[in-house]
């Protein structure tokens, strides 16, 4: 804890400094600087915004009012307290994690995931285990003995008989180890990605996982056919059933499917007579499953119905005699709808681990990284020599080939460590055993590399990485205006009576009703009705425009009228330019001429009671607009423009 209060004891001076290394300053105010780059970042994020149209000349003011708040907040300390740091850290310390990671190698992981997702596999194992800490000769011995189930495989002996005389997967003995249908997620990634690259009808090579070594047989593969949410009828029968118990409910099935038949409702006939108490109060409804999820009879008959409301003959499981009612199939997207669950998915499983691991490893290839690769062998052929840990380390801390014992094993950038201190750490590790050979050695190595680098980048990031000093950035502003406008301008203005009251006569023809149109607008579509309408009205008045159409117009189709209040123009004259109708009139976009008749309403101040929140946000706007004067005047931001012209 205290190594991460140091290192964010310096995180708020970098914030403010450190955006401006390696570019030129193009706000100046005070003491606090503000880089080109950090300007183009934060143009560059609006301009994809809808609606953005400004200038980066016009950009500028707002990014010089949004800094002079920042600082303003920093000059009042509201950068310094408690909450504010709390805040502030955990979100910098989060933020880390997604920098920490080969983003391409995740994104990879995920695909193959949802590859795997649109399949369903049917597979057997035979398993022989093997701890993951095991010695050098239980390991091979373990291997030896898959590895002679697999040939023995291959020359034609039965794979369900020798899983259940030869498997060390406990259910094998009832099951002949058949795991069933599975799709991604359901298997431990290694046993998953074996189980779906090998083609049916042929057995995988040998894998290993936490359980030990597998060898698989898939039987089929089909696709993934979704979701499904269904109702059944049930009627059940004990588990040791004889087959004339079974007959005498196929007999109960037989007529109730009958019934349904006659058309007699399936929800009725579920709550009266189904033995299934969870699902027959709500209509024989079940949760909505997947094909992996239900036991094979039940699921391939519910999958097989063809369209929502279809129900099956009556079905056969272990369980009782069914009747299954399709209510709805949900297919399994596509891979943007199905991403998130993807990425949760691998979290649990902890496959996510493969972006940390590739990013640790390309790591381990830049310059920044050294590995004494002549200690590391010694250390492996002290390994196999040795039978117990003490004599191991005794070998490594007096060998006569060692200078001494403070010899650097590795670095990363400022962190090292020594074989001394790589032998406390094997002393230290709980699962460091010289019985199961160098590969243990390697193992908790290869771990502490990994530690020290995912350390080192994480302290150094708002150093190194423009992008992490960016987002942190904006999020350490983020909170800084949000508080300083609170205090400055949002709070109390509801409870400032007077002050409302005054901008609001001030500014009564903001809080007006705009000019209306009460009457009718017509568009009109063709060149020879308008001509009529032109003559017709500076003859009759503009009063008739409706009837002149009816009267002059071929079909109802050369025009169309709306009757209604439209916001509209003071100087609104017939034909009417569309480009004058306010945004949002139902006739701005028309392509024919406009008329209009009735009469235009004159603004009228809005009573005050009805249009209080308008003012409210009206007057921060003024008490905001006024701050940001004086805290110009006050800073005195200066702003170098010809960074602008680049």
């Amino acid at each position: 804890m205290k190594r991460i209060a140091c290192l964010f004891s310096g995180l708020f001076f970098m914030l403010v400094v450190s955006l401006s290394q390696g570019n030129e300053t193009i706000l100046q105010i005070g003491e606090h600087e503000f880089s080109e780059g950090e300007f183009w970042h934060v143009y560059n994020k609006n301009k994809h915004l809808p609606n953005f149209t400004e200038t980066p000349l016009e950009f500028a003011d707002r990014f010089i009012d949004y800094k002079l708040k920042v600082v303003e907040a920093i000059h009042q300390g509201l950068d310094t307290t408690a909450s504010f740091k709390r805040e502030f850290n955990q979100y910098a310390e989060d933020l880390k994690a997604s920098f920490l990671i080969d983003s391409a190698a995740l994104e990879n992981k995920a695909r193959q995931a949802f590859v795997h997702m649109q399949g369903i596999v049917n597979a057997s194992h035979i398993l022989i285990r093997v701890e993951e800490t095991a010695t050098p000769s239980d390991t091979v011995k373990a291997w030896n003995k898959i590895n002679d189930m697999r040939n023995r495989v291959i020359a034609g002996e039965n794979f369900g008989d020798l899983a259940t005389r030869y498997s060390e997967d406990p259910s094998a003995v009832n099951n002949q180890g058949k795991l069933g249908y599975f799709s991604a997620f359901r298997m431990v990634y290694p046993f998953e990605k074996a189980a779906f690259a090998t083609p049916v009808g042929e057995v995988s090579n040998i894998i290993r996982t936490n359980f030990g070594y597998h060898i698989i047989k898939v039987h089929e593969k089909i696709p993934n056919p979704g979701r499904i949410r269904v109702a059944h009828i049930m009627k059940m029968f004990p588990r040791n059933a004889s087959d004339e118990v079974k007959a005498g409910f196929k007999t109960e099935i037989d007529s109730i499917y009958q019934v349904l038949r006659g058309g007699e409702s399936f929800a009725q006939l579920a709550a009266n007579y189904s033995d299934d108490q969870n699902s027959a109060n709500n209509g024989g409804e079940m949760r909505p499953f997947t094909l992996q999820e239900m036991v094979p009879e039940f699921a391939f008959a519910a999958f097989a119905l063809e369209n929502d409301g279809d129900f099956s003959e009556p079905i056969l499981t272990d369980f009782g005699w069914h009747i299954i009612k399709r209510l709805e199939v949900s297919p399994i997207g596509d891979y943007a709808s199905n991403r998130n669950n993807i990425m949760n998915m691998m979290r649990r499983d902890g496959r996510n681990r493969t972006g940390e691991v590739s990013f640790v490893q390309q790591k381990r290839k830049e310059s920044n990284f050294y590995l004494n690769q002549d200690l590391v062998n010694l250390m492996k052929s002290k390994a196999r020599g040795e039978t117990d840990n003490s004599s191991f380390f005794n070998s490594l801390s007096y060998n006569n080939s060692l200078s001494n014992n403070d010899d650097l094993l590795f670095s990363y950038f400022d962190k090292k460590m020594s074989l001394k201190e790589f032998v406390l750490s094997l002393k230290n590790h709980q699962t460091f055993n010289i019985q199961t050979g160098y590969n243990s050695v390697e193992k908790i190595m290869d771990e502490l590399i990994h530690e020290t680098i995912i350390a080192v980048e994480r302290r150094d990031m708002a150093k190194n990485n423009p992008e992490y000093r960016y987002l942190i950035n904006e999020y350490h502003d983020g909170l800084l205006i949000f508080e300083i406008s609170n205090n400055e301008v949002w709070q109390n203005v509801g409870s400032d009576t007077i002050a409302l009251q005054n901008h609001y006569r001030n500014n009564i023809d903001e809080f007006s009703t705009p000019y209306q149109l009460d009457g009718v607008i017509c568009e009109v579509k063709t060149r020879r009705l308008l001509r009529r309408v032109n003559r017709e009205i500076n003859r009759q008045g503009r009063d008739f425009l409706v009837q002149i159409l009816k009267d002059n117009s071929r079909s109802p189709d050369c025009y169309r009228c709306e009757t209604d209040l439209f916001e509209f123009v003071s100087d609104a004259t017939n034909p009417l330019n569309s480009e004058k109708l306010p945004e949002g009139n139902r006739f701005s976009k028309a392509n024919g001429d406009l008329y209009w008749a009735g009469v235009i309403l004159e603004p009228q101040p809005i009573p005050y009671r009805e249009i209080l929140g308008h003012v409210m946000s009206s007057y921060q706007r003024y008490k905001e607009k006024l701050w940001v004067i004086g805290l110009r005047e006050k800073h005195e931001p200066e702003f170098n423009f010809n960074l602008l012209k680049n």
